[in-house]
């Protein structure tokens, strides 16, 4: 069974829409999982997952493969370790080959995110 495996702070607003979404998606044979810090990753097997999280810098919902294009913060302390980091981290230690993750602009309308998203988890799954 596919694992969507989803990132985000629920009570932060400019981090909890993958969260919001994440309630209203029911796809057959697609598992939802939350995950409350990247090291969870560890615990899947992410041939089987996607990532769904929210995306600076992106307008649109939109699928992502290719680990070494994402950027991730300066890390000034473990409260800045941010997923794209612990991803690049994992594909240097030869622990992670490759990852699907759903990007949502931070900013985008929710119902429309709902509606994308589940239209792209129908169609890499």
């Amino acid at each position: 069974m596919k694992k969507i495996l989803v990132f985000g702070n629920p009570y932060l607003k400019e981090d909890n829409l993958a969260v919001k979404i994440a309630k209203k998606i029911k796809v057959a044979g697609v598992e939802i999982v939350h995950c409350t810090n990247p090291d969870d990753l560890l615990n899947h097997d992410m041939n089987q997952s996607i990532i769904l999280d929210v995306a600076k810098g992106i307008d649109k919902v939109d699928v992502f493969d290719d680990i070494d294009s994402l950027e991730f913060s300066v890390i000034f302390s473990l409260h800045d370790f941010d997923l794209s980091y612990f991803l690049k981290i994992l594909k240097e230690t030869g622990k992670l080959e490759r990852v699907k993750i759903i990007g949502i602009p931070q900013t985008y309308d929710e119902a429309r995110a709902v509606k994308e998203v589940k239209e792209l988890i129908n169609k890499i799954t």
